[in-house]
């Protein structure tokens, strides 16, 4: 039964790695977007993302591909490509004819912490920037505490979560229904706050939810119950391939000019824990185009329209094979 009517991926900012687990000389496979990646890092520590087969003779160059200074080698024959792709040498060939050969790169940021790599499926330049967050590597707040599920889903119903505001009460035991606060598209980034009272060991407190996306993948919440307890994390989504996402949390705790840094930790595991109530929500669900929505539902629809932004029909094009070229052995 086909449960989505639109699986496509979206074009934006999303994470394809942690910055300190790529390290400098080291080579790894990526999956996303129904495609295959190969991240590196070079010598001089600078993170590359490029299509993952080579040119030559469709060698995936994450599985032994090594970093030779700033170039990455193919394992089977020895081909180079620069971090723009260019390839720069074939160490066997007299006539090597490098103009022609090339390796798509993907743009690439390292930002609190993670690797961003753009996508768009007609290759157009990054249309905005992922923002810094101040917080991380302050000694305000702890380090990371990453958390990771693979879950049979499109990427617009995870991040639509983050506007119904009545599945916190019904799903995750929220003390009270949630107030909407604030809904506020600016472009390719939208900004949500969510208003709760949450039943604490000093009894019912007032908090709330603040969440900016920037594209559809890249999300900071921001997580609060007056003065006891403050969480921050990145919520991230990436596409495998078509129906099948990787949610990955990376969440931090405020541990000064806090009430309860305990607690603050102890959110940490609740909204892991509320996340992984909505799994076998999001594994299981039909998407209706037109929803039956009631009076008290969260902006849904509103979300929607700001989402069709990031989506597109169109495939992205397989790495188009080289020309063929005869070329006479020496005798």
């Amino acid at each position: 039964m086909r449960r989505f009517d639109d699986s496509s991926f979206g074009h934006g900012w999303f994470q394809a790695a942690y910055s300190e687990d790529l390290r400098k000389g080291e080579v790894q496979p990526l999956t996303a977007m129904g495609r295959e990646f190969v991240l590196r890092r070079d010598m001089q520590g600078q993170a590359h993302a490029m299509d993952a087969h080579c040119p030559h003779l469709g060698t995936h160059l994450g599985h032994g591909g090594r970093v030779c200074g700033t170039s990455l080698r193919c394992p089977f024959h020895g081909w180079q490509f620069a971090g723009d792709g260019a390839c720069t040498d074939i160490p066997y060939s007299p006539n090597p004819r490098l103009e022609m050969r090339h390796l798509k790169s993907w743009p690439l940021v390292e930002r609190n912490g993670l690797v961003m790599v753009w996508w768009h499926p007609r290759g157009i330049a990054p249309s905005f920037e992922v923002p810094a967050m101040p917080e991380h590597g302050d000694a305000q707040w702890s380090r990371y505490r990453r958390q990771r599920w693979e879950v049979a889903t499109i990427w617009q119903e995870v991040q639509e979560n983050i506007v119904d505001t009545t599945h916190f009460h019904h799903l995750h035991g929220v003390a009270t229904l949630a107030r909407l606060d604030r809904f506020e598209p600016a472009g390719p980034a939208l900004h949500v706050n969510i208003l709760h009272d949450f039943n604490t060991p000093r009894g019912r407190l007032p908090g709330f939810l603040q969440t900016s996306l920037y594209g559809p993948y890249f999300a900071t919440v921001r997580f609060r119950i007056a003065d006891l307890a403050e969480i921050l994390f990145v919520d991230s989504v990436v596409p495998i391939e078509a129906g099948r996402v990787a949610v990955s949390f990376s969440l931090m705790a405020r541990l000064q000019g806090i009430a309860s840094p305990d607690m603050s930790l102890a959110l940490i595991d609740e909204a892991i824990h509320q996340v992984s109530q909505d799994v076998p929500i999001w594994e299981h669900k039909m998407r209706w185009k037109r929803p039956s929505l009631a009076e008290g539902d969260g902006p849904i629809m509103r979300f929607r329209h700001w989402a069709e932004q990031f989506e597109t029909e169109d495939e992205v094009p397989a790495p188009a094979p080289l020309r063929r070229i005869e070329i006479a052995a020496h005798a």
